[in-house]
């Protein structure tokens, strides 16, 4: 399975060197959670990340259960802060 990461601002460095722009390509296995995918991407897993599956916001609830399928994209958001 093939699947599209963005990681957005900081979140960049966990990315494999040859990355561009902050998007990368990741072969994995099936079955594959989003869960599974932060961990497979070493990140760290306690944060509040925002999670977006296809351009839709998955809800936090969801992330162990939501089986990721080819050619999904993912984009993962560090935690905001406002003020």
């Amino acid at each position: 399975m093939q699947l599209t990461v963005k990681l957005v601002g900081t979140l960049g460095k966990y990315l494999p060197e040859n990355s561009e722009n902050n998007v990368t390509e990741i072969n994995s296995e099936d079955n594959l959670t989003v869960v599974q995918l932060i961990q497979k991407l070493g990140l760290p897993t306690d944060k509040p990340y925002i999670i977006s599956v296809n351009d839709e916001v998955l809800a936090r609830a969801d992330r162990q259960t939501h089986f990721l399928q080819d050619t999904d994209n993912v984009k993962i958001i560090p935690p905001l802060k406002g003020g």
